[in-house]
């Protein structure tokens, strides 16, 4: 099995041209799992419908492209909100079944078979950050292998469990489904992406989107191994922020009416080049803490700091959060007192900063961390593959954009 990945920029929610190209590449015989990931632009309101047209679009692409069996092999992460420097754009996630080896790959993870090889020990530099020092980013390249996905859902959560210690348990069954399908041990796994009902589709009922995220993260932690299932109770969700995944991205919907969950891992022997790394952030301004993340996942970074061959990076993906008492490093911010939604604030910063550092604004951040790192703190995923050879980094396009697109002047040359 093989994992690719394909970048495509959207004209609107509604727009699939961009999917379909990336989609005809791929025969759906061989498609084992499909994921998209997408940013919609919106309001991100409850009834802000930009996200139910993107997604209801993006079924009908892919039931186009291979039939109600690749539907069923598939789940569709949108989320919505693109402002700052991010493109409304989407990544295509395709496990390839390469038995044939069609697409090239011999099988290998990518080692030299030695064993040689020794995960990069990346530590944080608190000063630097504003923060207390964070674990080293997780998955480096190495003897562990390359990039494998898996997917699990739950069953329909019904209105009286939305915000309850039942969609807990629920979206822990759905992140331990992923965790098999992937052939990953909980350890083992790099990130685990969650999107997670808000409303019910049974009743009147919903919850806010930090209770939705909340709920999610916890679930998530408990399936990961990474909090205590005695602490899991009703009384912490949303408020005791010491417990936290370190490794899970969670969204809210108002569409899905169960926990979607796509993982990722690197696994020895899952054929293919690309690597990935996560790793926590202090705050939004911690692009010292994006770097290491990159960099550690094999990405080739300038005297300056930026990404040399942004071809490389099939994906970045990014959970941020602003503190609960408004402050970033010890000074007041209007996040909490400003007509906008803090979380409108959090991407804007981030891509911002992010986007500086990768030289492009495709990439995915989501915000409100809670529960899935420390008060006001983050998320950094970096999907890698090897160096574009030859070509000057201000001629690389991302992956999964077009040559021709990326050096448009519409098309924002990197």
């Amino acid at each position: 099995m093989t994992v690719r990945i394909d970048s495509f920029d959207t004209a609107g929610p509604g727009d699939t041209d961009g999917l379909v190209a990336v989609l005809s590449a791929h025969d759906p015989a061989r498609i084992r799992r499909l994921a998209l990931l997408v940013k919609t632009e919106g309001s991100a309101e409850t009834n802000d419908f930009s996200r139910e047209l993107a997604s209801w679009r993006a079924r009908e692409a892919v039931l186009a492209h291979g039939g109600g069996d690749l539907l069923e092999r598939s789940v569709f992460l949108h989320s919505t909100g693109s402002e700052g420097a991010m493109t409304p754009f989407g990544y295509l996630v395709v496990e390839l079944d390469d038995a044939d080896g069609a697409d090239g790959s011999d099988g290998s993870d990518g080692s030299d078979g030695s064993g040689a090889a020794e995960a990069v020990a990346v530590t944080d530099d608190a000063e630097s950050t504003g923060g207390e020092a964070a674990p080293a980013p997780r998955g480096a390249p190495g003897a562990a292998g390359t990039l494998c996905v898996g997917i699990g859902r739950s069953r329909r959560i019904r209105g009286s469990e939305i915000g309850s210690a039942e969609h807990v348990a629920l979206a822990e069954q759905a992140v331990a489904e992923a965790v098999a399908d992937a052939g990953l041990d909980p350890a083992d796994v790099a990130l685990a992406v969650v999107k997670t009902p808000l409303t019910a589709h049974d009743e009147p009922m919903r919850v806010t989107s930090a209770e939705a995220k909340a709920v999610g993260a916890l679930g998530a932690a408990l399936a990961l191994g990474e909090v205590e299932r005695a602490d899991v109770v009703p009384a912490a969700f949303g408020r005791d922020l010491t417990l936290h995944s370190r490794r899970t991205m969670v969204f809210s919907s108002s569409e899905a009416a169960c926990v979607e969950v796509l993982v990722f891992g690197n696994r020895p022997g899952a054929g293919g080049d690309l690597r990935i790394v996560s790793g926590l952030l202090a705050d939004v301004l911690d692009a010292p803490g994006i770097r290491r993340v990159l960099a550690a996942a094999g990405a080739e970074l300038t005297a300056d700091g930026t990404v040399r061959e942004p071809g490389q990076v099939a994906a970045l993906l990014i959970k941020a959060g602003n503190r609960r008492d408004g402050t970033l490093r010890g000074a007041r911010t209007t996040v909490l007192t400003s007509q906008l939604d803090p979380d409108k604030h959090v991407r804007a910063i981030m891509s911002g900063v992010a986007g500086a550092v990768l030289g492009t604004g495709r990439m995915f951040i989501s915000a409100n961390s809670v529960h899935q790192a420390p008060d006001g703190g983050g998320l950094c995923v970096a999907i890698v593959g090897p160096p574009v050879s030859g070509a000057p980094a201000t001629d690389v396009p991302p992956r999964g954009v077009p040559a021709s697109v990326a050096a448009s002047p519409a098309g924002g040359a990197v």
